[in-house]
Order: structure tokens, then C-alpha cells, then sequence
């Protein structure tokens, strides 16, 4: 484990628990400075090594990752350590690249663990216990939860994303209206972590629950809900994997609720009529991701008065074609008929 072990030298160098402990006063600016650069080029490269060899994947590539997200090895210990460390509070990129090497190592356990089907959606809590244990796990719940909704925009994206990695439980319920709001700001404030910020989105859809409404709720009367609608749209647009579906889900979703009219733009609203218009066909053999757009088509045209006239004659085809058709699933052109009717009562 040549790489993971590189880091921890350069990382603990300087004293105990490879933290570097010494005091600020016993160090100028300067110093304190150079050893936070150092740092940080060496968890970005640690961080470039988790990446690589997640996506080669071989043999050996495997068993390295294996050896780190041990609870043997102490990667995660130092980084969560360096990560919450008084010394280092004013290095911003430090602590955004160690919130994300310790998150990157949670995500990889629960790969091995589950294989990615886990639906237990706190197993992230789970394995940060065990990989830095509970009196280190306690300390950084308190710093990461107070950055998620602190001024530094930087900090509050990385925290939120550490966070939802760890799940649902990771947030106290009462706190989480506010973290909705510093979430929904960082579309604002940061734009170029838009990819990055919709992933939250789609994991805290998942969560159902209290959790989902809050969010949903919270899109519709922010500003930020605006861009985060806007790329839900390019992730359902762009059709890989399974983020179509779930993207699909959450902006259906904040199309239910009272007050969504103005939540896409005109074009936008286009668009997604284009994209239901071409996807409806294509999911007529599975009756859930047909669902899913129907729904999101009946919830655009409710909201929406640009949805309604838009490629009209071209859906009411589609849609009265799959009703029609005696082999489609029954539940498939039951929506078809509840579409049709939606469209029908709006447009007489």
C-alpha cells in the first residue's frame, strides 16, 4: 500500500497521531503555510490515486482500496484529523480536499460492502464509526455540520456532500430545513459545482420522508431551485445510468407543489416536453420508468401553460397510440388515459 503509505508520512510529519501537533505559537505564518501546501498537494494526489484506481479497477487497483478503507489503516484517522485541525481553519482547499478524500474512502467502502445495492441509506454513518471511531467521528459531526451552514461557500458544498455520503441520520431533522437553504445558496454562489451539488439532490430524493418534502419544498421558493431544476434537466437529458430516472423524479416532484409555475424557464419547459415526447415510447415495457415520466409530463402541463401547446398533437399521438395498444402493460396505458385527460381538461 505504497501510495496510501506515502501520504501518511508527509501528512504525520511533525508529531503525534501524524498530525503535526505542535502549537501555532511555536510556528509563524510562513511555516504553518508551507506545511499546508504541502499537505494539500499530498491528499490531492492521494485523492487522484482513489480515483484511478476506481475507475481502471484491476486486481491489484482493488486490493489497494481494499488495504485503505481498512479500519487497520489509519488514511481515514489522519485525514479526518487534518480535516478539523484548529491549525489548519483558515486553509480553505485543505480542508475541502481532506472532507473529500474521507468522503471518496466512505463511498469506496460501501461499494465493497453492498456493490452499490444497499438500501440501507445510513451505511455511510456506519462505516465512518468503524473506519475513525466514535470520539473522532463525534468531533468532526460537530465541525463538518456547523461548515455545512457556515459563510465560506467552498466549505458548506464540501461539507454537504461529506454529509449526504454519510446519510440521512447524519441530520438532525429539526437543523434541516437550514441546510436546505446553504444547499439550494451554493447553486447560486457556485455555479461550477452544480454537478457536483445535484448528486444531493438525488440521494436526499431517495431518502424519502420529512427529508425529501424539506428539499422539495425548499426548490420551490429559493432561487437557487431554478439552477438546481436547470441541471436536473441536463442530467435527464444526457440518459446515462440510472440518474435519468431519479433527476426525473426530483423535478416531478418539485412540479407537484403549489407556486412551481415559474421554477423552468420557457425554453426549459420545451425541452423537457421534447425529452418526455421521445423517452415515453421508449419505456413502454417497464411499467415504473414509464411512471415516472408520465407523472413528470402530468405535473409539467399542470404548472405550465407552455407544456400544454408544445409538440401537442405529436404527445396526444404517442400517448393514445401505447393506450391503445392491447399488448402494452395495463398500468403503462393506465397513465396513458390519465395523461390524456390531464391534457384534455387544460386545453378545452
Amino acid at each position: 500500500c505504497r501510495r496510501s503509505l506515502r501520504v501518511l508520512r508527509v501528512l504525520g510529519r511533525g508529531g503525534a497521531c501524524h498530525m503535526g501537533m505542535a502549537t501555532v505559537a511555536a510556528e509563524d505564518d510562513s511555516r504553518v503555510q508551507e506545511k499546508a501546501k504541502q499537505k494539500l498537494d499530498y491528499v490531492q494526489g492521494f485523492i487522484r490515486s482513489l480515483e484511478t484506481a476506481l475507475r481502471h479497477d484491476t486486481a491489484e487497483d482493488r486490493a489497494w482500496l481494499q488495504a485503505v478503507i481498512s479500519p487497520s489503516d489509519t488514511c481515514g484517522v489522519t485525514l479526518t484529523k487534518l480535516a478539523i485541525e484548529s491549525k489548519y481553519q483558515s486553509y480553505v482547499s485543505l480542508r475541502c480536499a481532506t472532507m473529500r478524500a474521507v468522503q471518496l474512502l466512505i463511498r469506496i467502502s460501501t461499494l465493497f460492502i453492498s456493490r452499490g445495492a444497499t438500501e440501507d441509506h445510513n451505511i455511510g454513518i456506519a462505516i465512518f464509526l468503524q473506519l475513525v471511531g466514535r470520539e473522532l467521528a463525534d468531533e468532526a459531526f460537530t465541525e463538518v455540520k456547523a461548515l455545512a451552514k457556515g459563510a465560506e461557500p467552498n466549505l458548506g458544498c464540501n461539507a454537504i456532500l461529506f454529509l449526504v455520503e454519510l446519510g440521512p441520520d447524519a441530520f438532525v431533522l429539526s437543523d434541516f430545513p437550514d441546510v436546505m437553504v446553504a444547499y439550494l445558496d451554493l447553486f447560486v454562489a457556485l455555479p461550477n459545482r452544480a454537478d457536483d451539488l445535484v448528486e444531493v439532490a438525488l440521494r436526499v430524493h431517495a431518502w424519502s420522508g420529512e427529508r425529501r418534502a424539506e428539499l422539495l419544498g425548499a426548490a420551490v421558493l429559493h432561487r437557487g431551485g431554478q439552477v438546481l431544476c436547470e441541471v436536473l434537466l441536463q442530467v435527464i437529458n444526457r440518459g446515462l445510468d440510472e440518474r435519468p430516472l431519479r433527476a426525473l423524479k426530483v423535478l416531478a416532484g418539485c412540479l407537484a407543489i403549489g407556486g412551481s409555475e415559474s421554477l423552468l424557464y420557457t425554453n426549459d419547459i420545451r425541452v423537457l416536453v421534447e425529452i418526455l415526447l421521445r423517452e415515453l415510447p421508449v419505456h413502454a415495457k417497464n411499467a415504473t420508468a414509464f411512471a415516472c415520466h408520465a407523472d413528470c409530463y402530468k405535473a409539467l402541463v399542470r404548472r405550465c401553460e407552455a407544456a400544454r401547446t408544445h409538440r401537442r398533437d405529436e404527445i396526444v399521438q404517442v400517448l393514445e397510440d401505447l393506450r391503445d395498444y392491447e399488448s402494452c402493460d395495463p398500468k403503462v396505458r393506465q397513465h396513458c388515459s390519465e395523461a390524456l385527460a390531464v391534457l384534455a381538461s387544460l386545453c378545452r
